[in-house]
């Protein structure tokens, strides 16, 4: 480990006659150059397509205004579940006679034993 790090610093380059100083002032000059920073020019102009900061305001309380009426108007009171056996009456009679039910037994057991003769192995080879 101690090896690694004695190779890693004879790799840097010996100092070419730069004091820190020196080199403090470079970096401090490269940095300068390049930053830019904007001018009060560079700000552009308020927008005129948009609405004023009253319009804002009157529309949050629109927006307000309509939460708590729905609120109102969906509170607990509101939703019930009276009188469900007339409903159910109701719908059953829009819905007209039940359909007539077709026994599915005899072609499932027809279907069962096609599938029971299918399964069932050849008989053995004679040797």
């Amino acid at each position: 480990m101690l090896a690694a790090l004695l190779v890693g610093c004879a790799s840097v380059p010996a100092d070419q006659g730069q004091t820190p100083v020196a080199l403090m002032t470079e970096a401090d000059t490269l940095v300068r150059a390049a930053e830019s920073y904007p001018d009060f020019s560079d700000i552009p102009e308020l927008p005129t397509d948009v609405r004023p900061l009253a319009e804002w305001g009157r529309a949050a309380r629109g927006v307000m205004s309509d939460g708590l009426s729905l609120e109102r108007s969906t509170a607990e009171a509101t939703w019930t579940l009276g009188d469900t056996e007339a409903f159910a009456a109701r719908a059953l009679a829009d819905a007209g006679p039940p359909a007539p039910t077709v026994s599915a037994t005899p072609a499932a057991e027809a279907f069962a034993r096609e599938i029971r003769r299918r399964a069932t192995p050849p008989p053995p080879s004679p040797r």
